[in-house]
């Protein structure tokens, strides 16, 4: 598990609180900075770990910060920030060369306290080494099992695109947030993946699993990797007891789900990733730490978090664009119109022949870039790298902002234009570089879930909706807010049923 470290900013209002704390790191991180090595990333100076707070709380979106970093350092830059160290890196070969030419150097998580403290290593998104192989691959075994690359998957997905729709056609034209919604359509494919089961939207025990993931994903983890210390004051100022409090509640949740999948388990027919992982479980030695049930816990809570966060918000996000820009959303309808008409809904088939749905799809990925900082690396070892020493303990940030913005990539990168990947045919091609689900062996494996997902929500949204602004006076904004994923700031719209 891990979140942003840049999510310090949401704290910076209680700093003064721990400032005898922070004059002790400061000595710490002057005496540490001194043995550093002289072929080190360059980066900011100033007070070692201040004055790296300082910088990444001076403007609300840290890529327009890093931005101007990597204008001033280079491709390889680092910043202290409080007790970690940052490097940065920018630009698609140096990533790719990084993330897939040097993916053994490259592709563990970053030893933080929170991962040692709640994580320990276990799961998918927390883990490195064999333990991470070995989680990645019964993981991917199990849902291609149980739905990926299969028609199955289609199915699953399209029930709950039917129900999201007819949610919709309630609000009766109605201004209304489709956050929730989005949210518990787009979770209900993972449960029926990982339990065997969909649950109704009103079902209280699954309001009560989303309310805890979603806890989950506002954690307080990333003050803690920046001062460690905080762990230890008094009280519960920066909801650290309440984090553990309510991860302690939701693995609770998964252990009652697996003790129900024993009872009726049957090693001839597993029915779900949780079936899987009890009949793989006996093939292996039992002090095999993959599969002891405490992985089984931050595997099922990794997979909602990377399966469900990014389709939802680029849901939210697409329906910005569509607010924005009415003339691409009835070229959309248009195409959708031709190739499939009005009487079904679009299924996977037609994606081949929905080109600018593909690419309206790829554009609104690359453009609202929903994990613009990737997912933390780190360095295990000293690695020698592009002429520099990157020094075992640092945390390692490929910067997917620097590629999915790059000018000479993307002409006019910030202008919304899904035409941008069609050719002269009006054919869906160009998006090899579009990496919003980075690159190497590190790269989300939920891409094709996400991929699917997106397209089949929308098309059939736009097919049976046209989407009009609440207030014509007040469109959503292109800027988000960043947290788990680079969302979009709340807002409402009106979805009229085509005539």
């Amino acid at each position: 598990m891990h979140f942003s470290f840049l999510n310090i900013t949401t704290y910076t209002s209680d700093m003064e609180v721990v400032s005898v704390v922070l004059s002790l790191v400061v000595i710490f991180l002057v005496l540490w900075r001194k043995q550093r090595n002289s072929n080190f990333p360059p980066g900011p100076g100033g007070i070692p770990g201040l004055s790296g707070i300082k910088l990444m709380t001076s403007d609300k979106l840290p890529t327009r910060i890093f931005r101007k970093l990597r204008k001033k350092y280079g491709d390889i830059f680092s910043v202290q920030i409080g007790t970690q160290l940052i490097v940065v890196l920018n630009g698609y070969d140096m990533i790719k060369e990084a993330l897939v030419k040097r993916a053994e150097d490259f592709s563990d998580r970053p030893d933080t306290t929170p991962n040692r403290m709640v994580v320990k290593g276990r799961g998918l998104l927390g883990s490195s080494g064999e333990h991470w192989k070995q989680s990645r691959t019964f993981s991917l075994t199990a849902l291609r099992e149980f739905g990926f690359g299969k028609k199955s998957l289609e199915s699953k997905i399209k029930e709950e695109v039917d129900i999201f729709l007819d949610v919709i056609g309630k609000q009766n034209g109605k201004p209304f947030d489709i956050n929730a919604l989005a949210h518990s359509s787009v979770s209900n494919v993972i449960c029926s993946i990982v339990f065997g089961q969909r649950f109704d939207h009103d079902d209280k025990d699954f309001k009560w699993l989303l309310s805890k993931i979603d806890l989950q994903s506002a954690s307080p983890t990333s003050l803690v990797s920046t001062f460690p210390i905080l762990r230890f004051l008094p009280g519960d100022l920066f909801g650290i007891k309440t984090f553990l409090k309510n991860l302690t509640e939701l693995r609770g949740y998964f252990h009652t789900s697996v003790d129900k999948h024993k009872k009726v388990f049957d090693s001839n027919s597993p029915q779900d990733l949780i079936d899987a992982f009890i009949k793989e479980r006996p093939k292996h030695d039992g002090d095999d730490p993959v599969f002891k049930y405490d992985n089984l816990d931050f595997i099922i809570l990794h997979l909602f978090l990377a399966g469900t966060e990014t389709t939802t918000t680029s849901i939210r996000w697409s329906i910005v664009y569509l607010l924005r820009n009415p003339e691409i959303q009835v070229r959309l309808f248009r195409e959708i119109e031709s190739v499939v008409g009005v009487s079904r809904l679009p299924t996977v088939a037609d994606r081949p022949n929905l080109h600018y749905c593909e690419a309206f799809i790829t554009e609104v990925l690359r453009r609202c870039n929903i994990v613009p900082l990737s997912l933390p690396h780190g360095a295990m070892k000293d690695i020698d790298f592009r002429g520099y020493r990157i020094p075992k303990g640092c945390t390692i940030l490929p910067n997917l902002d620097s590629i999915l913005s790059d000018p000479e990539l993307f002409p006019d990168p910030d202008k919304f234009d899904p035409t941008r990947f069609l050719d002269a045919e009006g054919k869906f091609c160009g998006a090899e570089k579009v990496v919003a689900f980075s690159l190497g062996r590190r790269v989300c494996l939920g891409e094709a879930l996400a991929r699917m997902e997106m397209f089949l929500f929308l098309s059939s949204f736009v097919q049976r909706y046209e989407v009009v602004p609440a207030d014509h006076d007040d469109l959503p904004s292109e800027e988000g807010i960043f947290g788990i994923a680079y969302g979009p700031h709340p807002y409402k719209f009106r979805a009229i049923t085509r005539g």
